[in-house]
C-alpha cells in the first residue's frame, strides 16, 4: 500500500510493521487526518502498482485510541456473528431450544395475572447472543494497551480488511508496552498506521517501526535518513 499526499512521493507502507506518519506541520496533519475520514482529497491510497484505491476499501479510520475506540460499540455486532457462524450445529440447536424454555416460562408466570399479556416469538440466534450480554469487561477499556491488543486482535480475528488507522498511540504507551505493540503487528502480519504529531523527528524512539517524519516546514526526512 501507498499513501501519497502532494507535492510529497508516495509513503510506502508495510505489511507486518507499525507504520507511522510523524507530521510537525499542523495543516498538514488535519488534512491526512481528514483524508483518512474520506473527507477531502488531499491524501490517496494505491496498491503496490501504485493504483489509486477508495480510502474506505483500505483503511478503517478510529482516531484517538483513548477518546474514539469503543471496542464494544465499534465491534461487539461483528463478533456476534461471527459467533454464531463458528458454533456447531448442536450447540445452535440447544441455544434455541433454551431460549423456547425460557420464552415458556415467562409465558407460563404472564398467565397468573389477570391481563391481556402476549410474549414475542423465541429469540432467533442473534438475539440470544445479545441477550447473553458478551462485552469486552469495563477494566479492558479503560487500559490504553490492552485496548490497542484487543483492537489489532479483533482485526484479524474478524477477517477485516481494510488496514486499522490511528492517532497519538505513543502518547499513552510506555516503552514496554510499545514493544509488545510492535512485536503483536509482526506476529499477526496486519498492517497499521499510526498518524502522530511532533515538533521534532523521533526516528530513534520508532527506529523498530517503518517511520516518516515531516517538519514544520514540509520538509520530508526520508532523504535524510
Amino acid at each position: 500500500m501507498n499513501l501519497t499526499y502532494y507535492p510529497f512521493p508516495p509513503f510506502k507502507i508495510n505489511t507486518g510493521q507499525v507504520n507511522i506518519l510523524d507530521i510537525g506541520n499542523s495543516q498538514m496533519y488535519a488534512d491526512i487526518c481528514q483524508g483518512f475520514r474520506d473527507r477531502t482529497d488531499d491524501l490517496r491510497v494505491s496498491n503496490d502498482n501504485l493504483e489509486l484505491q477508495t480510502m474506505s476499501s483500505q483503511c478503517s479510520w478510529y482516531g484517538d485510541l483513548m477518546l474514539s475506540v469503543d471496542l464494544n460499540r465499534l465491534f461487539m455486532k461483528k463478533i456476534q456473528t461471527q459467533i454464531i457462524k463458528l458454533m456447531a450445529d448442536e450447540q445452535q440447536v440447544a441455544v434455541l431450544d433454551q431460549s423456547r424454555a425460557m420464552i415458556a416460562k415467562v409465558m407460563e408466570a404472564s398467565f397468573l395475572l389477570d391481563l391481556p399479556l402476549d410474549v414475542e416469538e423465541a429469540p432467533g440466534l442473534d438475539q440470544a447472543l445479545k441477550f447473553a450480554g458478551i462485552h469486552f469487561p469495563t477494566d479492558l477499556t479503560h487500559n490504553p494497551s490492552a485496548v490497542l491488543e484487543a483492537l489489532v486482535q479483533t482485526h484479524v480475528e474478524l477477517g477485516l480488511k481494510q488496514c486499522p488507522v490511528m492517532t497519538n498511540v505513543s502518547h499513552y504507551l510506555n516503552p514496554e508496552q510499545w514493544a509488545v505493540f510492535e512485536q503483536q503487528v509482526a506476529d499477526l502480519d496486519i498492517t497499521v498506521i499510526i498518524i502522530e504529531y511532533s515538533e521534532t523527528n523521533r526516528m530513534e524512539k520508532f527506529k523498530n517501526c517503518c517511520y516518516y517524519y515531516v517538519d514544520e516546514d514540509l520538509a520530508d526526512w526520508r532523504d535524510m535518513n
